[in-house]
């Protein structure tokens, strides 16, 4: 059980590094790795093999996937056309609380970031209602909207990461979202009713030119054809790789816009990605060090005398998230572990799937940099941000289990 001690150790180490000294994840997650391997006895020839075999299969999962969803990202901005995107979606919707959910929930996916997507939208979602607290009310349903397609829908990478790492759903991975969609578009019309009486009434949007907007919607496209076309065509079933139409999407994008703004935007999007893939390769690098040790084993032993083996998942992914704040993280330290543990078997993999996504969802607080990032935003106090962003997450969270429960449930 020395692990079990271990692993509490990290936890706090990893909240004090960041929240007080704002080390960088990278060097906290190593660095918490290195610690916890240490005091859960792990020889240190096995540490170091963990530590770099976890950061290198995080990186050759998600490496191109982030730095062609960043990069289409850093296009958009760049060339002004995530205005045009709005645009679109205000002339589809009219109503300025539902143009903020909709862009959140629809772009964090592509874009492989809700982070981004939120950063990108902010600028334009305040000038949408010229009433200060209408406009905070929009930033928050966007970024609660973006949260949700992000840690639910495939390929986004906390599900991608996820079914990866624990090897499900091979050749179909497509299949979760036929239940992960109606799950987050229920969740998406809670939000958006929870929060329609605190906005204006809406004013008559302008209807956009027909076909005007085109462009900014190509990557998008390019990226859907080339999945289409590989789902559907047999002999170029390459192209359904997420990885490949990614870079198309990318390519797409630079194609579209001139020389002087694809190089600003590769060269901000390629220093962005970096710093997220480094990120991203330190919370591989520790799940790489919990998985060889004995704590899948002994958290195992510890929750089946208290609970069912069908919420480990959960309770893992819970106390991951609650411990760093990253999303993807949660799922990749996450799936490394439950790796290990062969009960989980048991569990259907859909189910699985949506009970770490649901862990990912809960006590999104402190540790979490989106948190950070909507308090300095909205310039709204702690109270505020919890009551806005942290609860409205953890009910998404619990929402998420109870329909894992029910498909764990059904024959």
């Amino acid at each position: 059980m020395e692990t079990l001690i271990a692993f509490a150790a990290a936890l706090v180490v990893i909240t004090v590094a960041s929240l007080r000294y704002r080390l960088p994840p990278f060097l906290t997650l190593v660095g918490t790795s290195v610690l916890f391997g240490f005091l859960a006895g792990m020889p240190a020839e096995t540490l170091i093999a963990a530590i770099t075999g976890g950061a290198g299969r995080i990186f050759s999962i998600l490496g191109i996937v982030i730095f062609c969803g960043i990069g289409i990202a850093q296009v958009l901005r760049e060339s002004g056309r995530v205005e045009e995107i709005v645009a679109d979606i205000r002339g589809l919707v009219r109503r300025p609380l539902a143009t903020a959910g909709a862009a959140g929930y629809l772009l964090s996916v592509p874009l492989m970031c809700g982070i981004t997507s939120f950063v990108i939208l902010a600028p334009i979602l305040t000038h949408l209602r010229p009433d200060p607290q209408a406009s905070k009310t929009l930033l928050y349903c966007a970024g609660v909207a973006g949260m949700i397609s992000y840690v639910l829908l495939y390929p986004a990478p906390v599900v991608y990461s996820t079914v990866t790492t624990l090897g499900l759903f091979s050749g179909e991975p497509w299949t979760i979202d036929l239940v992960a969609l109606p799950v987050s578009l229920l969740l998406l019309a809670g939000l958006l009713l929870a929060l329609r009486g605190r906005t204006l009434p809406a004013a008559p949007a302008e209807e956009p030119a027909a076909g005007r907007h085109l462009r900014a919607w190509l990557p998008f496209l390019v990226i859907v054809l080339a999945l289409a076309i590989g789902s559907l065509v047999p002999p170029l079933q390459a192209l359904a790789n997420i990885n490949l139409a990614l870079l198309a999407g990318l390519f797409a994008a630079l194609a579209t816009v001139p020389a002087d703004v694809r190089e600003k935007a590769l060269a901000r999007g390629t220093k962005n990605a970096g710093i997220i893939i480094f990120d991203l390769a330190g919370a591989g690098a520790l799940g790489g060090v919990i998985a060889a040790s004995t704590f899948p084993a002994d958290v195992t032993a510890l929750v089946m005398g208290y609970l069912p083996i069908t919420i480990l998942p959960f309770v893992i992914a819970a106390l991951v998230q609650a411990a760093q704040g990253s999303r993807v993280v949660t799922a990749a330290v996450t799936g490394s572990i439950l790796a290990t543990i062969p009960a989980v078997a048991v569990i259907d993999p859909l189910a699985l799937v949506l009970m770490v996504s649901a862990g990912a969802f809960m006590f999104s607080y402190v540790s979490d940099p989106f948190f950070w990032l909507l308090k300095r935003t909205t310039g709204d106090d702690f109270s505020a941000v919890v009551q806005n962003y942290t609860l409205p997450l953890s009910a998404a969270g619990l929402v998420t289990l109870a329909a894992a429960l029910v498909i764990q449930a059904v024959p």
